[in-house]
């Protein structure tokens, strides 16, 4: 099972940021280490963003995010393509946020195996209500707080290339990986991410 971590609604403040990854997993390769990363932010503004509180923020996350995959990883990362970024970001979300792992394994991965290609709405507010019953954490969150942290679940798996909008519904699109990719995640962390993520090993 993953690590136990706090619910939490920040996800609607961050959303995929598989380039910053990209970027960062870059920078790692050429020997920065993490708090060189957050510095580079600060004083380079490698990441693009307007403020220095949002460089430091968002080299923060993209850190956190970091420190939950190994190297093999991060290197596939600096070399590959925007398209495993993506998938690999997603894949570092889930590690970070029990809410977005849940979301992927109780409906993203139930769905695909069962070869139901289509998320909708319904799909989304169902996950939500049962998780209110559930934690009380996320019952006390506001609906307004909770309609933004089903549109960014929405819109990182959109971005990510995982479902593709089609107007009344979400079509699952379940990412391939190659084979030394997934063995290796496999080593890291078991199959539970991988499943989740409805790639089948």
């Amino acid at each position: 099972m993953p690590r136990k971590l706090k619910y939490s609604s920040n996800i609607k403040d961050k959303g995929l940021l598989s380039r910053e990854l990209k970027t960062a997993a870059e920078l790692h390769a050429q020997g920065l280490s993490y708090d060189a990363i957050v510095e580079e932010s600060i004083d380079n503004n490698v990441f693009q963003v307007n403020t220095e509180r949002r460089r430091k923020e968002l080299a923060d996350c993209i850190v956190t995010r970091m420190k939950y995959l190994d190297d093999f990883t991060l290197n596939r990362i600096a070399e590959g393509t925007i398209f495993l970024a993506n998938i690999i970001s997603v894949y570092a979300i889930m590690k970070t946020n029990p809410l977005v792992y849940e979301f992927m394994n109780e409906v993203y991965r139930e769905k695909s195996e069962l070869m139901i290609n289509r998320i909708t709405d319904a799909d989304i507010n169902q996950f939500m209500d049962v998780k209110a019953q559930q934690v009380e954490m996320i019952a006390k969150w506001k609906d307004d707080n909770k309609d933004k942290v089903k549109g960014a679940i929405r819109n990182i798996l959109v971005e990510a290339g995982m479902m593709r909008d089609m107007g009344s519904f979400y079509m699952i699109l379940v990412p391939v990986l190659d084979m030394d990719l997934v063995s290796n995640l496999q080593t890291v962390d078991g199959d539970i991410y991988l499943r989740a993520m409805g790639i089948r090993v």
